[in-house]
């Protein structure tokens, strides 16, 4: 085999490592606001809010949960992988974000349930009266009170965030 023949190989070889070698080591916030808990856990302490297209630098993985710090001020925390998308996301200026979806809508949307089959549910159960959820869905659970009825009913996991959110 000749040298130029060795050099070609040598440089389509390299080529096709290149992809596999270079991991996304950011990732963007893919929610309105996305929360940074200091657990991996769902209801871990909330230690900051990152924004909608927000950058963050991936630091380590646990299950379905990334501890990552944020490029703009360098907190670091807990997210959850749906929260974020491994694309840029840049804003115009005076652009409005109309995208990314809540945690919560996130969390819904992972068990079925949307816009679509609420509709659908509501429609062959005319008979139900609605107001009470609608009521329930407006009330306001702060992270501190959460976590102190987890720990009074002894539902917090002893190890942490090892087993939530998987």
């Amino acid at each position: 085999m000749g040298i130029p023949r060795k050099i070609l190989l040598l440089l389509l070889f390299c080529l096709l490592a290149t992809p596999a070698l270079a991991k996304q080591e950011w990732l963007s916030v893919a929610v309105r606001n996305g929360a940074l808990r200091q657990q991996p856990m769902p209801f871990g302490k909330v230690v900051a809010s990152l924004g909608y297209g927000e950058r963050v630098d991936v630091l380590e993985e646990q299950g379905l949960w990334l501890k990552v710090r944020d490029q703009g001020q360098g907190r670091e925390g807990w997210m959850h992988r749906a929260s974020l998308i491994a694309k840029a996301i840049v804003l115009k200026p005076g652009e409005r974000v109309r995208a990314g979806a809540s945690e919560d809508e996130l969390a819904l949307g992972g068990k079925g349930f949307n816009a679509q089959v609420e509709a659908e549910y509501k429609a062959h159960q005319k008979n139900l009266n609605y107001a009470s959820v609608d009521w329930m869905e407006r009330i306001q659970v702060s992270p501190e009170a959460m976590r102190e009825f987890l720990a009074k009913g002894g539902l917090q996991n002893p190890e942490g965030g090892n087993g939530h959110g998987k």
